[in-house]
């Protein structure tokens, strides 16, 4: 584990601070059960995935270096916003000009979306993902609007894994551990507590962009951060594909045969 852990340059890391959760429940209806059967068909259709996903990070880390902006995520429950924060931002410098959001401007999206108000604590109740992923196609955010969305299952690692090469991103709902705090403050990948102490703290979203072999790349917190497939297989329970045309178009990322509208056109039929 540490050899891939090194891989990505991240050092011994370090103590880091962490911020706050804010996912709320995963939202299981006949319309996302409809899009997770048709995302699923369509991530099939791509076989399997490569032993390592491309390099997508290195665009951003370009510009803003180590700092991937916490966009208020220290002080309030908008870890869904800020999924969609650092996805834009990665979306955006492997497509062209990077987009690198401010705080007030995620914050306001966290507003939008479900009425938080900075001066009423009682309104940071955070979000549940589906309707995040719903707005992102709907009215988007800084003028980037997704063309289709869908559930994946989180057990079938290789459509993770398909969905972080092709959409560029997979976003994650995690029944966030309390020993992952440590983790994470001290540097280190989240992994399974060999303790077997599985208290949950809340729920947290991770945008997942980067694997190689059963190694996953977050972003959380303003910083990257290791996960291990076995910590995702215990505290995943929900994970979202967001298609963006203009990203996937641009990357050369469509195989040849791979009918792109028409995955949107069923994501969009069930919705």
């Amino acid at each position: 584990m540490n050899e891939d852990y090194f891989f990505w340059g991240l050092g011994s890391g370090g103590a880091r601070k962490a911020g706050r959760l804010g996912r709320k429940a995963a939202i299981h209806t006949r319309g996302t059960f409809r899009s997770g059967l048709a995302m699923a068909r369509h991530l099939d259709a791509l076989g399997e995935p490569p032993a390592a996903s491309n390099d997508y990070i290195a665009a951003v880390t370009k510009t803003v270096g180590s700092d991937w902006h916490t966009f208020g995520n220290d002080s309030a429950g908008d870890c869904v916003q800020c999924d969609t924060a650092h996805s834009l931002m990665l979306r955006t410098a492997n497509a062209g000009q990077i987009v690198i959001p401010t705080a007030s401007q995620v914050l306001a999206l966290y507003t939008a979306e479900t009425g938080f108000n900075p001066a009423v604590p009682s309104t940071d109740q955070g979000t549940n993902e589906t309707a995040a992923c719903q707005y992102n196609e709907s009215t988007g955010f800084l003028g980037h609007k997704s063309a289709a969305t869908g559930m994946i299952d989180p057990a079938n690692i290789n459509h993770v894994k398909q969905a972080i090469q092709f959409f560029g991103a997979c976003r994650t709902g995690l029944n966030f551990p309390k020993f992952a705090f440590g983790q994470f403050q001290d540097g280190k990948p989240w992994d399974v507590d060999p303790s077997g102490d599985g208290t949950i703290d809340g729920g947290h979203d991770v945008p997942l962009f980067n694997y190689k072999g059963d190694i996953f790349l977050c972003v959380t917190w303003g910083r990257l951060q290791p996960v291990t497939r076995a910590f995702l297989n215990a505290y995943c329970d929900e994970a979202h594909g967001e298609v963006f045309p203009d990203f996937i178009k641009s990357n050369g990322l469509s195989p040849s045969g791979f009918n792109l509208d028409a995955l949107i056109a069923d994501l969009k039929s069930v919705a």
